[in-house]
């Protein structure tokens, strides 16, 4: 005789996990209109201080690092919240760049087997996630696909929906020849470049145990895997008080650099008549992609546009805010610093010169 559990599915945990994960996300925000369970979710979308409010919306997802985060998760019982953390920051900070305020997320966990504990460990991540940066989980979908998945993987995304004053919007339509660019460090590898750094750990085994320098903590050592699983730095905060004046409208534009590295991603928000002068030899490159560098024996293209290589975040401004700019960021123990400047010819390209100094 055959059931839905027989097959994999267990409806009865499904439902104890999703109980829990209505008190874990429970709120008095009086925007969120929908009680647990819903079917949808319902988000009262009124902007009383907003003249003309414009919906940002993204979606994302952690990239082959969660498989990382779940493998270890696997082997010694260490906590997945850290992936929660990864998907959310990675989210917002994708929203921020034009200014964004972020309102309410809905995630997507799925999985070859329900595991009732590490669910609830994910959404109250997640959750949390979402709180320290003003914005809600508000509803979402876990699904367990056995047959699909092989227990023990989850497969996790998500969206959200910001919202932005359409005067204040920073899409970089005000950048202009001259402006000076900041590069805001990163705490790490982020959400990109695993596939290849899954690769070389493959190749050796020894390299997770290695010790390394940490970002997070200066002065001290962690291991080479515990500082590539440090979740993707959120920047909402350090940046929020920056939008609020746009720094007297000479904050011009920001670009979350991610999977193509700062070319791939600073272009994103040129001018079509500007171009982005880069000095590679400026940038500060953290030990750890020196070290993912010389091992992999990986090219320097491949390492500019598979990595970060410690910028998290460029900015573009008129040189006049720089200094407001890199006061404020230090502050949140950013320390930021110029890389380069705008053109005035080209075609939205980012443009290198001189070497990196690995």
């Amino acid at each position: 005789m055959l059931s839905y559990e027989k097959s994999g599915v267990s409806i009865d945990t499904a439902d104890a996990a999703k109980k829990q994960m209505a008190a874990t996300m429970a709120t008095k925000d009086p925007r969120i209109l929908h009680r647990p369970g819903a079917f949808a979710s319902l988000f009262d979308a009124s902007f009383p201080t907003l003249r003309q409010p414009v919906l940002v919306m993204k979606t994302e997802e952690p990239g082959s690092k969660q498989k990382l985060v779940f493998q270890r998760a696997q082997k010694t019982g260490a906590s997945v919240a850290s992936i929660a953390y990864d998907m959310i920051h990675h989210l917002i900070d994708d929203i921020i760049v034009v200014g964004a305020q972020p309102l309410a997320v809905q995630d997507c966990i799925v999985c070859g087997k329900l595991e009732k504990d590490r669910v609830l460990q994910l959404v109250s991540a997640i959750n949390d996630a979402c709180r320290q940066n003003d914005c809600h989980l508000i509803g979402g979908e876990t699904s367990e696909q056995p047959g699909v998945l092989d227990p023990g993987l989850y497969i996790l995304s998500s969206s959200i929906t910001g919202v932005v004053e359409k005067s204040k919007i920073l899409d970089g339509s005000a950048i202009q020849p001259g402006d000076t660019v900041l590069a805001v460090p990163s705490n790490g590898l982020h959400t990109n470049g695993y596939s290849l750094v899954r690769a070389l750990l493959a190749q050796h085994p020894t390299l997770a145990d290695e010790p390394i320098d940490s970002l997070v903590t200066p002065g001290a050592q962690e291991s080479f895997l515990d500082a590539i699983l440090q979740p993707h730095t959120c920047y909402y905060r350090p940046f929020k008080d920056l939008f609020a004046t746009n720094c007297d409208g000479l904050l011009h534009g920001i670009a979350h650099i991610t999977g193509g590295g700062i070319a791939g991603n600073l272009n994103r928000i040129l001018p079509p008549t500007t171009d982005a002068l880069i000095d590679l030899a400026a940038l500060r490159i953290p030990t750890l992609f020196k070290r993912i560098r010389s091992l992999g024996n990986v090219p320097d293209p491949d390492m500019l546009r598979t990595f970060n290589c410690g910028i998290g975040m460029t900015i573009v401004c008129n040189p006049a805010a720089v200094p407001h700019i890199t006061k404020h960021l230090a502050s949140f123990n950013l320390h930021t610093y110029p890389i380069g400047a705008i053109t005035p010819t080209g075609a939205a390209t980012v443009h290198y010169q001189n070497a990196p100094l690995w």
